[in-house]
């Protein structure tokens, strides 16, 4: 009788069920009752998921499971500590004949997935999705010496959170590579990794300012022995997607000429760069767009220097608002930025980054090529973490309404520097809501209290706060405030509390007291 009236049942409602099903559990249920429903279920059974599933259950499933569907998977995700469970090494092949995408998570440095990279460069499509935890490390070598080599087949290849090195001496030409998402340890990997994928179609390549272990003079040195010029790649016939970031990582004279002589026929560019660099409208213009002829999108943001203290933000957002500019409706925003010294922070719009960093008050007298309203596009902006670095003007009433309405889709918002009272007099007397914000991270020791309430009032829905001891302590000490209720109905919301510790610092606070305060929260430390 269920059978039955659940045969009767329309196919989207099955659907919209299977939203809520793991992929494994969808396949323990329904696979093989009928026809019908091996047709509703065919996508789980071509790519199945088993991650984030305990080893009990992992287990079952190799055992009831995998065995009846072999021949339909096409994909699997696992996480790499069972990674041996799921890929017996000696019948890898066999068990599963037309394996085409491995997708392997949670991935330690040292993992398990060493070991069957001579096994999945047969594959077409492999995703190494690192732990957080390694974020910044530099991986083994055993990657570029299996993975960028003339016999490798995979035509998809993504890596995260970690930097792949790339040796000058073990390359070798890959023909098989169209897709690449990948973290360098230097820009002249560019140039050699570039060199080495004649066929590669869409690259995404991430430079952080980190040194990927090695000395800050070495890498000095290394770059300085690197010649460009003769190792300009030839041309990238093929790539037609170009994404790029770097943090004062990127020499931008050879990124303009490796783009400019070596992927004309691009069609997509997104350009993310901190640079030492002065580069304006004219200079994008002359020395690159204009030979970017098959060029549909590009989207940047650039943070460059000041070098002239007689040049203003008005004459420097001139140099965007040539015909070219205007014609091909490339709306720029522009507003100082206090790095390493004066910066000109410059953004096309839509906001396609998903962070925007090192915001500071002067973000209020934007100025724009083509109209003056920062809400343009306001709907298409993909910030979802904005970071705030401004040590000497309070943060204003005007400054969190550009924030609240121009980056809708922003739900992470850290301090990194601001001044003690770092709320202006108006924002303290005005309400304003910040609905879409669910986690707040502060850096700065100190912080007046009244600020940091009048904050987190402001955003109400925090779920996550990562907060420094000393100004939680404050906190505490202001608990028999007459105003506090307030905050505590925030914190009984709240479901994970970090807690930065300095190293000389001594433990000032139990869990068991801060329980009393969170009292829903899970409670982690950072250093």
């Amino acid at each position: 009788m269920g059978l039955t009236l659940g045969s009767s049942l329309p196919s989207e409602l099955y659907d919209l069920i299977f939203l809520y099903l793991k992929s494994v559990d969808i396949i323990y249920s329904f696979f093989n009752l009928n026809d019908r429903f091996n047709n509703l279920i065919y996508p789980f059974l071509c790519g199945i998921d088993l991650s984030n599933i305990d080893e009990y259950a992992l287990n079952k499933c190799c055992q009831t499971i995998l065995p009846n569907i072999r021949h339909y998977i096409k994909a699997i995700k696992v996480d790499d500590k069972y990674i041996d469970t799921v890929f017996p090494l000696l019948s890898f092949s066999k068990i599963y004949p037309n394996l085409e995408s491995v997708f392997i998570s949670k991935v330690k440095n040292d993992g398990k997935y060493l070991s069957y990279l001579k096994l999945f460069k047969q594959l077409l499509n492999l995703k190494i999705y690192f732990d957080r935890i390694e974020d910044h490390k530099i991986v083994s070598n055993e990657l570029c010496s299996n993975l960028f080599q003339s016999d490798c087949q995979i035509q998809t290849l993504f890596f995260s959170h970690v930097h792949v090195p790339i040796d000058l001496h073990i390359i070798q030409p890959c023909l098989s590579l169209r897709k690449l998402r990948i973290r360098l340890c230097s820009f002249d990997n560019v140039y050699v990794l570039l060199n080495n994928l004649p066929s590669i179609e869409s690259v995404n390549i991430d430079i952080p300012h980190v040194k990927c272990n090695r000395k800050p003079q070495q890498q000095e040195q290394n770059d300085i022995e690197f010649n460009y010029a003769k190792n300009l790649p030839s041309t990238l016939s093929k790539l037609k997607h170009f994404e790029f970031y770097a943090i004062f990582t990127a020499n931008y004279d050879y990124l303009e000429l490796l783009l400019s002589h070596c992927c004309s026929h691009l069609e997509y560019l997104s350009l993310n760069l901190y640079i030492d660099q002065f580069i304006d409208g004219g200079r994008l213009e002359k020395k690159l767009l204009s030979r970017l002829t098959k060029l549909k999108v590009f989207h940047f943001c650039i943070r460059t220097p000041v070098v002239d203290n007689t040049l203003n933000i008005d004459d420097y957002i001139q140099t965007y608002k040539s015909s070219y500019w205007i014609t091909n409706n490339h709306s720029i925003l522009c507003f100082n930025q206090s790095l390493r010294n004066r910066y000109y922070c410059v953004f096309s719009l839509p906001y396609v980054f998903h962070e925007f960093t090192y915001v500071t008050n002067d973000l209020v007298n934007y100025r724009s090529n083509v109209n003056d309203n920062i809400l343009l596009y306001n709907k298409q902006n993909k910030a979802k973490q904005i970071t705030l670095h401004d040590s000497k003007v309070p943060y204003t009433l005007e400054f969190f309404q550009i924030i609240q309405k121009s980056f809708p889709r922003a739900m992470d918002l850290i301090f990194i520097v601001v001044p003690v009272r770092c709320l202006s007099d108006t924002l303290l007397n005005k309400e304003l809501i910040i609905e879409n914000v669910i986690c707040l991270r502060f850096f700065p020791d100190q912080l007046d209290f009244q600020h940091f309430k009048r904050l987190l009032l402001m955003i109400p829905n925090v779920l996550m706060l990562c907060i420094p001891q000393r100004l939680l302590l404050d906190v505490l000490r202001n608990s028999q405030d007459s105003s506090f209720q307030q905050l505590q109905s925030i914190f009984d919301r709240i479901i994970r509390v970090c807690i930065r510790r300095r190293s000389f610092e001594y433990n000032a606070l139990n869990n068991n007291r801060i329980k009393l305060f969170f009292p829903n929260a899970q409670l982690s430390e950072w250093r």
